[in-house]
């Protein structure tokens, strides 16, 4: 019989609650609803947006389905934030984690000279540098193109109380903010969740909500420590049969992170060409 190992952190941690992975699961389908049904609206002109067109039955199909999804992400936002109140009066330390701090500049600049090989990968907390940026930079977006896209659903509405050129302006900062999301998705929020060769094929922890131990230590060693501190504090051992491998079974694998490479070397060409140019078109 296999000796049991003894741990102070059990085999899987509940990372996210339901209603967060359900807040997640409507954001993200929105958004991606929106990119597609958003897109062919700027770029009209393009020989591929009259195709995308097609697939929703024309254009005036299309744009109820994108006002439909921009509704489903305004409730995300709203479901997201009463979820938030309602747990402030039983919120612990780990939620407030959330909060940009002095050793996220610190982590930052740490992590910059990893890259760079001078030094050692900082020591994350529950919630890294990059995760907190991504996060409000979620929720400066939802407002951003909440606001906006009222603005251009209902002009004359906001004529009413809106000169012309403000008008303008909001069309023009929905669609940049729109180009700016799909970037920071494809090449930044895939890469971590997705394509990571220490989480590909794909980070479980948005569909269960839990992590497991060892990549929570790998990923958030601080947060790791003060759990350990916590169950040795109150007696708790979790014993298991072997050790937690890490989510990513290619984290190694040369032939992936060559591939990855290769294909971000690609988006990133392929933006710059195709999409960059674009940003200067106001039409």
């Amino acid at each position: 019989m296999t000796a049991k190992n003894r741990y102070y952190v059990p085999a899987w941690v509940q990372r996210f609650d339901d209603h967060q992975r359900w807040q997640h699961l409507l954001l993200a389908i929105s958004v991606l609803m929106l990119i597609i049904t958003g897109f062919p609206i700027k770029f009209a002109y393009t020989w591929w947006a009259p195709h995308v067109m097609s697939l929703f039955g024309g254009f005036k199909n299309m744009l109820t389905v994108h006002k439909m999804f921009g509704v489903v992400m305004i409730f995300s936002g709203i479901y997201h934030l009463t979820w938030l109140f309602i747990k402030i009066p039983s919120l612990k330390r780990a939620k407030w984690a959330i909060i940009p701090s002095l050793k996220d500049v610190r982590d930052a600049y740490y992590h910059a000279r990893y890259l760079l090989g001078f030094g050692k990968m900082p020591k994350y907390d529950r919630y890294a540098y990059l995760e907190k940026f991504e996060y409000f930079a979620v929720v400066w977006g939802v407002i951003i193109m909440s606001a906006t896209g009222f603005v251009l659903w209902f002009p004359e509405l906001a004529a009413i109380y809106l000169p012309r050129w403000v008008i303008s302006i909001f069309r023009v900062v929905h669609s940049f903010e729109a180009l700016v999301c799909l970037i920071a998705v494809v090449i930044g929020h895939f890469y971590s969740v997705h394509f990571n060769p220490d989480v590909f094929p794909s980070s479980p922890v948005w569909i269960d909500g839990k992590i497991s131990r060892e990549h929570l230590k790998h990923e958030h060693p601080l947060e790791y420590d003060e759990i350990a501190a916590e169950n040795i504090a109150r007696g708790i051992v979790f014993e298991d049969e072997e050790p937690v491998q890490l989510a990513g079974r290619f984290k190694d694998s040369i032939v992936l992170q060559s591939v990855l490479l290769i294909a971000y070397i690609g988006i990133f060409a392929w933006i710059l060409v195709s999409f960059v140019p674009m940003l200067f078109v106001f039409g």
